[in-house]
């Protein structure tokens, strides 16, 4: 039967799969991905600023930070690599940092309340 932590461990870099591949998809469409505007509307300028800053370049960018994060993480659960999360050495369960990175995706199915930091 598979732990917490091996739940843990295989279902978050499903969800970077998943981010990476929509990000991909979304640079590859037809026209690609660009924005331009020139407005006064201050809803709409709020709106392309937050567009721009989580552009499928910047979605990448964190899905490659978190597979970092996540590969200090090889024995999670373990505790006996000794390139590991210093927090998983006596934590009981998936550490701190691997929780944080799942909650960003409680919204998403599989996601466990136990994995809650």
């Amino acid at each position: 039967m598979a732990t917490v932590t091996d739940n843990l461990i295989t279902w978050l870099p499903a969800q970077l799969d998943d981010d990476e591949r929509v990000a991909r998809q979304l640079i590859a469409s037809p026209g690609g991905f660009y924005i331009e505007a020139e407005t006064e509307d201050t809803d709409l300028m709020a709106a392309g600023a937050h567009v721009h800053r989580w552009s499928p370049a910047r979605a990448l960018a964190e899905v490659e930070a978190k597979r970092r994060i996540i590969d200090l993480h090889p024995a999670a659960g373990l505790r006996s690599a000794p390139e590991s999360c210093g927090s998983c050495v006596s934590y009981p369960g998936p550490c701190d940092t691997l929780r944080l990175l799942a909650l960003p995706y409680a919204d998403r199915p599989g996601y466990r309340e136990e994995w809650r930091p």
